[in-house]
């Protein structure tokens, strides 16, 4: 297992190949994980703001990436490099396997969005506080 930075402009497409619909802005940015020598999964983060930004995940149904220290790497991007206060994901309410993803990794559901999907769907609302995430040191003021 390799973990990919800086391949944005690898990452980024491949996301986008993956998730149906799917735009960023050009601030986006994306780390990946790489199982023999294939990519297996990435999370591009993109909308950011003064607090907080959005991340995306596509990933290889085959592959054995979601670990612990890919998890370690993904959050301490928004929290620690960044330093935001939250990040956020929309879901289809269609994807069961993102819903499983977001709420096994510590999002919290915070509302639906009525009719915003790609075919008309409700897109479920998540988002995470910085001290709300078990995979970075707790802050120390």
């Amino acid at each position: 297992m390799r973990f990919i930075y800086d391949k944005s402009d690898i990452l980024i497409p491949w996301v986008k190949k993956r998730i149906n619909g799917v735009c960023f802005d050009t601030d986006a940015t994306a780390i990946g994980v790489e199982i023999n020598d294939d990519i297996a999964a990435a999370v591009v983060f993109d909308e950011f703001t003064r607090n907080g930004c959005s991340f995306s995940v596509a990933a290889e149904q085959r592959t054995n990436w979601l670990t612990r220290s890919f998890l370690v790497r993904v959050f301490a991007y928004p929290f620690l490099q960044c330093g935001l206060k939250r990040i956020g994901s929309l879901v289809s309410v269609d994807n069961s396997r993102a819903i499983r993803l977001n709420e096994g990794i510590g999002m919290v559901r915070e509302g639906i969005i009525r009719n915003a999907g790609i075919n008309g769907e409700d897109l479920i609302a998540y988002g995470m506080l910085r001290e709300e995430c078990r995979f970075i040191p707790k802050k120390r003021d």
